[in-house]
């Protein structure tokens, strides 16, 4: 009986041990699938599974603001389905706002909370090209945004809503 238990004890063991590999492979495998700004890397990451998403936390300690990222784990592949990426130098961000602001459309609507995001590639390329572009947006009375080519120094699309 004795050895009946202690079988049972080392199975479970065995089990424990693998969530606990499964979990540190996932961890790893998430931060190799993060973008932070370049030339700097995270060093604050959070990663939380419900289900097969994976909702990730992401602060680099020089840079203000936090990157937000949604993943899908479909039998081990990670898929990014949603990401808000804020972290970023105050430098650039006030010389985003300042291109934004060039923009006569833009400057004549913008008012309110003012927020600048990073658009990776694969997003970019559905509104514009396939490359980063920053996105400056303005909550106020209405939504004025808009998307940034910083090697063009340009406006590339402006949105005006309600």
């Amino acid at each position: 009986m004795r050895w009946l238990i202690l079988l049972s004890l080392l199975f479970l063991g065995c089990l424990g041990h693998q969530a606990v590999e499964h979990r540190a492979n996932l961890t790893d495998l998430v931060k190799s699938n993060l973008y932070p700004f370049d030339g700097y890397r995270y060093d604050n990451v959070s990663v939380k599974v419900e289900d097969n998403k994976i909702f990730v936390k992401a602060k680099c300690s020089e840079l203000e603001g936090e990157d937000d990222y949604i993943f899908v784990n479909d039998n081990g592949t990670l898929i990014l389905k949603s990401y808000c990426l804020e972290a970023l130098p105050q430098a650039l961000k006030d010389e985003l706002i300042g291109i934004a602001l060039s923009n006569r459309t833009i400057a004549e609507n913008a008012n309110g909370i003012v927020t600048v995001r990073r658009i990776l590639p694969q997003t970019s390329a559905k509104f514009y090209a396939p490359k980063e572009l920053f996105s400056v947006t303005w909550h106020g009375e209405k939504t004025v945004s808009a998307l940034i080519d910083l090697d063009a120094k340009r406006v590339v699309r402006i949105y005006i809503g309600s």
